[in-house]
């Protein structure tokens, strides 16, 4: 869910560019609007119409030798206003190097067994060939993940991931083990009072391939997670970031949920409500979505990032009849290129045992 694409532009380079990019602005990009809904596999490629948007894959990964690892790969899109450029459905315009699309990719692997988070990322304008996001194949230069689809656009899977990093190399074989999950209604996916997205999910990847860190190759298997969300307003002017799960447990079933976080004081005028959604996928990929007020989040003991946010790596979760402990599997999992937030690796106890990833905004 995140977005961190202002960064790229200095024009967005602000105090706060999380509100830069998810908040309402007057800038001409579509909004989405209740009763649109995502379509496969058209939904597939890019919006260049709305702000923001990306594709974001994490999983565990285990070596032949038991080593265990956290994976997170992202592709970012971010439209930049006022440029007074036409582009094409694929956000091309008639000279590729004045497309007013930025990219940016993120890679970070956590390595468990050595207690360290890895962490790289590279941007690019969209350019003639640099970046992008059509036809099952999403890349910003070299990294890329490409759909093997026999029919292609049919199905993003199975597909290959392919990263050349300074901090490792991967390439990944992905299944997906379920089919896809729109998000709320339809992909309908409400934040607040007038602001949205476009959702949907992958909720279970078989991955397998190599890992090449310190020279290293590994042959690694795991489970992944894979999102695709689009929007040009998600956070309102109360709210002050996001907490985000996405559970796989041991007995095939999913649990993805999230709260948009409000401000406090002031910042809060009309006492305004957490947002909270949840959706429990079953072993045969049905799903149903939580009532929000059985969704019950509470924070536990905390981490300092690098630059002194509290985050929490502890929580206690209760939802769908489930209560459930979520603990990082290593506290350190910060991210700390363009924006500064928490994205790792989690096991899940309790009612049920797994693992997922987490994702913290805004601390």
């Amino acid at each position: 869910m995140a977005l961190w694409l202002a960064l790229l532009a200095p024009s967005l380079a602000r105090a706060d560019p999380l509100r830069e990019v998810l908040g309402a602005q007057e800038d001409g990009a579509r909004k989405v609007k209740p009763g649109e809904s995502v379509q496969l596999p058209r939904d597939h490629g890019a919006h260049p119409d709305y702000r923001s948007e990306w594709w974001y894959l994490t999983g565990n990964l285990k070596d032949e030798q038991g080593r265990d690892y956290g994976l997170q790969w992202t592709l970012f899109r971010h439209g930049v206003a006022g440029q007074g450029i036409s582009t094409n459905s694929e956000g091309a315009s008639g000279n590729p190097w004045l497309s007013p699309q930025l990219w940016l990719a993120q890679f970070a692997i956590t390595d468990l067994a050595a207690g360290r988070h890895r962490q790289d990322e590279r941007s690019s304008r969209q350019g003639p060939g640099l970046a992008g996001a059509s036809k099952g194949e999403y890349w910003l230069r070299e990294w890329s993940l490409k759909s093997q689809a026999t029919t292609r656009g049919a199905d993003l899977f199975p597909a290959t991931l392919r990263v050349d990093s300074k901090i490792g190399q991967l390439k990944l074989r992905v299944n997906a083990l379920k089919p896809a999950v729109l998000q709320g209604k339809g992909g309908y996916s409400e934040k607040s009072s007038g602001n949205a997205s476009l959702y949907y999910s992958y909720p279970r990847l078989a991955l397998t391939g190599t890992l090449t860190l310190d020279g290293e190759a590994r042959s690694v298997t795991g489970q992944g997670w894979f999102d695709h969300e689009w929007s040009s307003s998600v956070l309102a002017q109360w709210q002050s970031g996001w907490d985000w799960f996405s559970l796989q447990l041991n007995d095939g079933r999913e649990l993805m949920l999230f709260r948009l976080r409000t401000k406090a004081g002031r910042a809060n005028p009309e006492n305004q409500p957490e947002n909270r959604y949840g959706i429990l996928i079953e072993r045969d990929g049905s799903s149903r979505l939580l009532a929000p007020e059985s969704i019950v989040l509470t924070p536990g003991k905390t981490w300092r990032g690098p630059k002194g946010q509290p985050y929490p790596i502890e929580w206690q979760l209760k939802a769908a009849d489930l209560n459930l402990v979520i603990k990082a599997r290593q506290p350190n999992q910060a991210m700390t290129g363009r924006f500064d937030y928490w994205e790792g690796a989690v096991t899940v106890g309790g009612d049920a045992k797994g693992l997922g990833y987490l994702e913290m905004t805004g601390y």
